[in-house]
């Protein structure tokens, strides 16, 4: 089972570490005039960059899960939250809302989306193939990384209640995160029974 990290380790990354990472994830994208964001957490309610079209998209061969322990924004270090991340699983699906940015979009535009995913560096910022009513772009997205220290799968559906029911962060509790989510995937018509089946837990939980 998956813990909590060690508080000693819970360290951002430098203002030069991110900005690297930034920039050398712009220079893999498929076509810097056409850029692309995937969301399937709290990007697809709250993008933090600028947005001239949102579509409802399908991501094959991805899991969403609540996947990272949240010591900041949903949490802290000695009552973490959950965050979610995107797990490369074979045979799986993740929809949620593909992003198209403005064309003249430049790094300094991103960097606001790379403080917030890549605060600790607990994801890597990929460009995967999504589906659009049956068209395949390309797009940016942050996978989870598996051996990150903040890295928590493997929890069972109770554990994962009793961690989201009980945390809060700077940015508010934890509940609220994941509720705003699925509300916001019901709006775009995009179903996660998994999640539907969380949130009832935690409102168990907060209910008694």
């Amino acid at each position: 089972m998956a813990k909590p990290p060690p508080t000693e380790l819970v360290k951002p990354l430098s203002d030069s570490e991110r900005a690297k990472s930034l920039r050398e994830t712009l220079e893999r994208a498929p076509d810097r005039s056409a850029l692309r964001v995937f969301g399937y957490g709290s990007l697809m309610w709250n993008p933090c960059f600028d947005v001239i079209e949102r579509r409802k998209s399908k991501l094959h061969g991805y899991h969403r899960d609540l996947s990272i322990w949240s010591v900041f924004a949903r949490g802290t270090p000695d009552c973490p939250g959950l965050g979610f991340g995107l797990e490369e699983i074979p045979g799986t699906l993740c929809e949620g809302i593909v992003f198209t940015l403005p064309q003249m979009t430049t790094a300094a535009d991103l960097m606001p989306l790379w403080e917030r995913e890549m605060w600790t560096g607990s994801y890597s910022a990929e460009w995967v193939s999504v589906s659009i009513d049956g068209a395949d772009v390309a797009a940016l997205t942050f996978v989870v990384l598996p051996d990150h220290f903040q890295y928590a799968g493997g929890l069972s559906l109770a554990e994962k209640a009793g961690y989201v029911a009980a945390a809060s962060g700077k940015y508010g509790a934890c509940y609220d995160y994941v509720a705003d989510t699925v509300s916001e995937m019901k709006k775009q018509g995009i179903e996660d029974p998994d999640l539907d089946e969380l949130l009832a837990a935690v409102e168990r939980i907060q209910a008694e």
